[in-house]
């Protein structure tokens, strides 16, 4: 997936809110207001004097003039706009060997009282399956972690899709780590033991789990690649 826009480099400051953060720009050393398209708590990343990469908006309706998109976490850069989850599935899924024989039908289905991400098409048995996207950011020692913080949201999509799975219809989830450092992945008990127990028995009950790493490369080539499948630790 390409990625659009021009950025810079500036350092991180402080965080007053979820959505908003202070930063240091390298160039003219003046501090700004930034957008932070990631509500979850990132601690691990944005630390202070962390260096970050920003991209200019434009917009009359923005209350900032940036947005922070990368932060550098030793030798690489990690991805935290979330919002970018689904459309890197949505150019990247064919590049997931698990999804082989998937296709999109459509976006946004609603099914029971969720919205799920994607409704897919499994041309092998020729029946519709149930897709819902994650986006990670957390990823301690190779091991990529969800959440970072709780999320009664996520429990209600896994609850949907393990009802789903019980009418028969196929259901998965897919984990998508935005940075390349990632060698396995697990539910994040520590964070939100009540999501690992509903994604645990989710998965014993049929729902299928996918986990993948991605490549971003916001400097040279811009784009953000799914990588490679990762192993699952439950």
């Amino acid at each position: 997936m390409q990625l659009d826009g021009s950025f810079e480099f500036a350092a991180f400051l402080t965080r007053p809110n979820r959505y908003l953060a202070y930063v240091r720009l390298e160039n003219t050393r003046e501090e700004v207001a930034c957008h932070v398209p990631d509500p979850g708590r990132l601690k691990e990343l944005l630390i202070p004097e962390a260096q970050v990469l920003v991209r200019h908006e434009k917009g009359a309706k923005r209350k900032t003039s940036f947005t922070v998109v990368g932060v550098k976490k030793g030798e690489i850069w990690v991805n935290i706009e979330s919002v970018f989850t689904n459309r890197i599935f949505r150019e990247e899924y064919k590049n997931i060997p698990s999804l082989e024989g998937y296709e999109i039908i459509r976006s946004e289905y609603t099914f029971g009282n969720s919205r799920i991400d994607f409704l897919m098409k499994n041309t092998h048995s020729n029946k519709e399956v149930l897709l819902e996207v994650k986006g990670v950011s957390l990823v301690k020692d190779g091991h990529a972690l969800f959440p970072d913080s709780p999320t009664a949201r996520g429990i209600k999509h896994v609850k949907e899709l393990e009802q789903a799975v019980k009418k028969g219809c196929e259901s998965i989830i897919v984990f998508i780590v935005r940075r390349e450092d990632a060698v396995k992945f697990s539910p994040h008990e520590e964070i939100d033991p009540t999501f690992t127990k509903q994604l645990k028995s989710a998965v014993e009950n049929g729902v299928k789990m996918i986990a993948v790493s991605c490549k971003y490369d916001p400097l040279k080539s811009k784009e953000i690649r799914i990588q490679e499948e990762i192993p699952l630790v439950l």
